[in-house]
């Protein structure tokens, strides 16, 4: 696996190509648009000419051969060594062309999708999108040097990703759940301002009855109270719960394993509030903390960035954006509660909360600063290579989640 050091090299190199990609014109532009099947080629000589006729490969090795071939018959037009090769990502089907390209040589870059987009209007002042108009915008974004830096990581990173992924989806599905069950069964049990009655609590299966707060007074014992419809619907949504939780267990189960493999995995759990499962996420959805070159940058990956919106007299009130993962913002929200558990945790969160005097709100975001201190704490121990030191965050005692 590379180490921080390679990683940091390749980004200065890709910082070097994106400034030069406007000007230097003796490079070979190869913009791919990707599907499932087959992916659309069109190859340039950078800000000079097309070299070629698009075309069409399949999403196989004797298609990656064919790419291969077009390129270098394109080098002998041009006289170009270097290639440069820009794509938008497109699920995983990427993957196996990019890896090719980069195993003969190639520089491989991705095009955000959202650039994509507003470029493609702008070309021909038409709306409409096809495979090989996405192929000549990925080209076109290459010359403008509006490319991101790409990397796929291999080993216990990816293998982690991939768990973190099932993880991701698994929450997601459990957060449905729930979902059907405040706005589909629940509503039908009774009045949603008040407690079920007890003796209807008692009957929905076990892993329900937390959803739902205990009406004061003694509990009940079911009585079959519940109608036939609703207690077969509540029945198929326990065993699904029921599923989507075992397997949920499974999965945070299987992630420290992987996540010891890595060395950053040790430093992250000396900081109060990361436990197995966090410091695992974090791990995968950062891969490599040498990506980033500023704390600003690694914010907005996690959505805890500040943004405003402002027009003439009008200027909306400042919010964190919400952007970038939602899964890396989500543990470090369980770690900024896991430090709320302390003494000094507590104090912390009860200065923050004292900013906000009067806002209905001041827990849920006096909780996200803190949890944008956390992630500060974390890109400080992860570049530094030292464990953490409490003195730097007002002595907080160690509580993981």
């Amino acid at each position: 696996m590379p180490t921080l050091q390679d990683n940091g090299k390749r980004i200065k190199q890709f910082r070097e190509l994106k400034a030069t990609l406007r000007t230097n014109r003796a490079r070979l532009l190869v913009g791919l648009d990707i599907a499932q099947a087959e992916h659309e080629v069109q190859v340039r000589h950078a800000h000079t000419r097309i070299v070629g006729p698009q075309c069409t490969i399949p999403n196989t090795t004797r298609g990656f051969a064919q790419l291969w071939a077009r390129i270098q018959q394109a080098q002998r037009a041009t006289g170009c060594r270097e290639i440069v090769c820009g794509l938008e990502p497109t699920g995983t089907y990427h993957q196996a062309v990019a890896a090719f390209l980069e195993g003969q040589g190639a520089t491989v870059v991705l095009i955000s999708s959202s650039v994509a987009d507003w470029n493609r209007r702008t070309q021909d002042g038409t709306w409409d999108k096809h495979d090989r108009k996405d192929a000549a915008n990925c080209a076109e974004l290459l010359e403008q040097g509006k490319v991101l830096f790409y990397s796929q990581p291999d080993g216990p990173l990816a293998a982690l990703r991939h768990l973190v992924k099932l993880l991701r989806r698994a929450r997601a599905e459990l957060a449905s759940c729930k979902a059907r069950w405040r706005t589909t069964l629940r509503p039908a049990l009774g009045p949603m301002g008040e407690p079920l009655p007890n003796r209807l609590r008692a009957e929905l299966p076990a892993v329900l009855q937390p959803w739902e707060r205990a009406a004061p007074g003694r509990p009940a014992v079911a009585k079959g109270r519940l109608p036939l419809g609703l207690a077969t619907a509540c029945a198929d949504l326990g065993a699904q719960v029921t599923a989507v939780q075992a397997r949920i267990a499974a999965i945070e189960a299987a992630l420290t394993p992987l996540a010891e493999r890595l060395p950053a995995y040790a430093l992250l759990r000396t900081i109060p509030g990361i436990g197995p499962t966090v410091g695992a996420i974090l791990l995968a959805e950062i891969g490599d903390v040498a990506w980033f070159t500023q704390f600003s940058q690694l914010r907005k990956l996690a959505g805890l960035d500040i943004i405003r919106v402002q027009s003439g007299q009008f200027a909306g009130q400042a919010r964190i954006s919400k952007c970038g993962r939602g899964l890396l913002r989500w543990a470090l929200y369980q770690a900024a509660l896991g430090q709320a558990r302390t003494a000094a945790g507590r104090a912390r969160l009860a200065a923050l909360k004292a900013k906000r005097q009067g806002d209905r709100f001041a827990g849920l975001k006096a909780t996200v600063e803190l949890a944008a201190k956390v992630l500060r704490v974390v890109w400080g121990v992860w570049r530094s290579g030292t464990p953490y030191d409490p003195r730097r965050m007002g002595g907080l005692q160690r509580q993981a989640r």
